[in-house]
């Protein structure tokens, strides 16, 4: 292959080349420079006919995510894969050409970075999800990649005014709800704020030129006394022989909306709307420099945060105070020594920074790794890549709490975690089986709201299983997802007995049982329902999946097979007792109790509901699908409570409601919802919906209220053919 010089004359490609040997000539020595420059011109052959929407030859794009990659000082090999990032997919460059060029190294990194358009999805939620998921891999095994990524990413932005008002928006959402939380949580803090700053203007255009008018206004009133402070501080250190960097910094507009909309506050409220940054050499200074500061200007109560004791996440360090300057002026003081800045700015890329030197992985990119791997955890818990992308969402864009466990290590949490979360955040066990938790010495319930600063102490159970109700509770991915796959196991447990029940009875009716079953035949019967085990066959009578008629037909020995009546009745119903669990449905149309005469369905996509046999839309759906109809009964011994809704008409009156519900209270019946509607003049009805054990409780329920001063009649709701 040759490469001629013709292809970099365009002014635009000189521009972009030149922007990216000024960014790298610092730190790159003579060879490393010629390599790069043999890249740029393998690129620029290889998009030698391709032009961005923009206009601009297509060889501009790569060369300026490299360079954004320069003003991070990475290795070669990533600033090498930065001009060649889009090769493999868009030209006819293969991993083979580039590995013989350069290295395997750069033919890894550009292979993970490509994009994944040539994968067919559903829709675009799906395909963003997918994509995502599969960059968190190429992240686990070179993290590398995803800073190409960013990069890639940001110069994208830079450029989206090119791109429709619908592709503005879409690229910019994902941008806020994924690319910028990634760019903090690794540490790329410039990168984080161009990019919200970009997506923000997209999206919200008046918001952003709304916010940014008033931080100039403020600025120009403020201005003076915040170079006034910063002179005063920078004096005050001197005098205590500390050489500092001293320099006033001002809040972006993303981050000034994202207070406004948080706090309810107005901008003129936001006392970190501007601020002073302190940079020193030494850590022991950071702290001499707060107490020169509070000295000199008094620190707000609650203002003072130390991320240098405790750092973020991502690895951040600093220490933030909001103090009170002159008029009354509030402003928020950092202060971090050179490494934190660094580390601050560039994130794990600073370990690259200091890769020659033998040093060790920094903090930020062995907290990145630590982050990295609790999240292909949770990828693999989670049911789909839209269901782990939703999740991950919700974990990224919040902010962070430190709570304490009772040994006194530290746990972080994303801000407005519970009790719950911080369970499954020590352990999945712990979490599936917490009864109840010790927060700061006193009893707490799983749902209570934590503070950074709590010490927390969970009690379990070992007999405790966790409910649905549990995913209101929890804000964490991880608890969500641990709390779903408990709810798929008990859910599976139940459908395997019920299921076993099912087939039992569907045997039976033929005078066959189980244990008389042939393993050539169980065999035969899952390889025509294409069925890995007898587990999954019993699934999937549960599920509703699969007619055990049919099946227990089909599992006899053949010549038995033909003998049998194809009109089946079966000898026994099938007897619901309540502990089959959320396999089996009882529907709001006529809510069943024990004690009423009942008829099953085998739903496709709910598995068994039980109906009243009289139930109107039960007869309705057997009429299309009545080999689906399942003969049952109740138990002599029923356990749980079942739900029934009684409609009582009163008087009315004032109190009344609250005096019926006073009365069901009493007889230690839950009360699931209350309606009222208004009925002719003086009368209204209310609707209860209550928790009872079966029929005869709630008939008893029925006498009480009938006995009431206030009501008129009470019924129970259903909608069967004859009341």
């Amino acid at each position: 292959m040759s490469f001629t010089s013709k292809t970099m004359s365009h002014k635009a490609v000189q521009a972009a080349f030149k922007k990216l040997k000024e960014t790298t000539n610092p730190y790159l020595n003579a060879d490393e420079k010629a390599k790069l420059r043999e890249a740029v011109h393998f690129g620029a052959y290889a998009h030698e006919k391709q032009i961005r929407k923009s206009g601009e030859p297509y060889i501009t794009h790569p060369i300026t995510v490299s360079t954004v990659l320069a003003e991070l000082r990475v290795d070669l090999d990533t600033l090498i894969a930065g001009v060649l990032h889009d090769t493999i997919e868009d030209t006819d460059i293969t991993f083979q050409d580039i590995a013989e060029h350069f290295n395997s190294d750069v033919a890894n990194l550009v292979e993970a970075v490509t994009k994944l358009d040539k994968l067919k999805f559903r829709n675009l939620k799906e395909a963003q999800a997918e994509t995502f998921v599969k960059m968190l891999f190429a992240m686990a095994d070179d993290i590398r990649v995803i800073i190409i990524k960013l990069s890639d990413r940001l110069h994208n932005m830079r450029t989206i005014g090119a791109m429709s008002a619908s592709g503005q928006r879409r690229i910019s959402r994902e941008t806020l709800d994924v690319y910028a939380p990634i760019a903090e949580r690794i540490g790329l803090k410039s990168i984080q704020h161009e990019l919200e700053d970009h997506a923000f203007r997209a999206l919200h255009p008046n918001q952003y030129r709304a916010i940014s008018d008033a931080s100039k206004k403020i600025a120009g009133n403020r201005k003076k006394a915040v170079e006034r402070i910063r002179k005063n501080i920078e004096k005050a250190l001197l005098e205590s022989a500390m050489h500092a960097e001293v320099t006033g910094r001002q809040k972006s507009p993303y981050s000034t909306y994202k207070k406004i909309k948080s706090k309810q506050v107005d901008i003129d409220q936001i006392h970190d709307l501007f601020g002073v940054r302190i940079v020193v050499k030494e850590l022991h200074q950071c702290y001499l420099a707060l107490g020169v500061i509070h000295n000199l200007y008094p620190p707000n109560e609650n203002g003072f945060k130390d991320y240098i004791a405790v750092p973020k996440q991502n690895g951040y360090q600093s220490l933030h105070s909001v103090v009170t300057g002159p008029f009354g002026m509030r402003l928020e003081v950092q202060i971090r020594t050179e490494e934190m800045d660094q580390l601050s700015e560039a994130g794990v890329a600073a370990h690259w920074l200091y890769k020659h030197k033998g040093a060790q992985p920094t903090q930020s990119l062995t907290k990145a790794r630590s982050w990295l791997n609790s999240l292909l955890k949770l990828q693999k818990d989670s049911g789909s890549s839209l269901e782990f992308y939703e999740n991950l969402k919700a974990d990224l864009g919040t902010d962070e709490i430190y709570v304490f466990t009772p040994k006194g290590d530290i746990v972080q949490l994303p801000l407005k975690s519970t009790v719950l979360d911080f369970a499954f955040a020590i352990h999945t066990s712990v979490g599936a089986h917490a009864e109840s938790a010790v927060v700061n010495g006193n009893p707490a319930t799983l749902s209570q709201q934590l503070d950074t600063g709590d010490s927390v102490s969970i009690k379990t159970a070992k007999g405790l299983t966790v409910t649905a109700d549990w995913l209101r509770v929890v804000v964490t991915s991880k608890a969500r997802t641990a709390i779903r796959k408990e709810l798929k196991d008990i859910k599976d447990e139940d459908a395997l007995i019920l299921g076993h029940r099912m087939l039992d009875r569907a045997l039976d009716t033929y005078g066959y049982s189980f244990e008389k079953l042939d393993p050539r035949a169980i065999k035969r019967v899952l390889k025509h329902y294409q069925l890995k085990s007898m587990d999954e066959l019993l699934k999937a009578f549960a599920f509703g999946q699969l007619l055990p008629s049919i099946a227990a037909r089909k599992l006899m020995p053949l010549m038995k097979q033909r003998r049998l009546d194809k009109d089946y009745q079966p000898k026994e119903s099938l007897t619901i007792d309540g502990t089959e669990g959320s396999i089996v449905n009882y529907p709001n149309c006529c809510m069943p109790l024990p004690g009423d005469e009942i008829t099953g369905y085998l739903s496709p996509s709910k598995g068994v509901v039980i109906h009243r046999s009289g139930c109107i839309n039960l007869q309705e759906t057997l009429k299309s699908a009545p080999e689906r109809k399942v003969f049952c009964s109740w138990s002599v011994n029923t356990s749980g409570n079942f739900k029934t809704s009684l409609e009582v008409d009163v008087v009315n009156r004032t109190g009344v409601l609250a005096n019926l519900a006073s009365l069901i209270a009493s007889e230690d019946i839950n009360i699931v919802t209350i309606d009222q509607k208004d009925k002719d003049t003086g009368f209204s009805q209310l609707l209860f919906t209550v928790e009872v054990e079966n029929k005869a409780h709630a008939k008893q329920l029925m006498d009480q209220l009938e006995g009431h001063r206030e009501v008129v009649n009470v019924n129970r709701v259903y909608h069967e053919k004859n009341h």
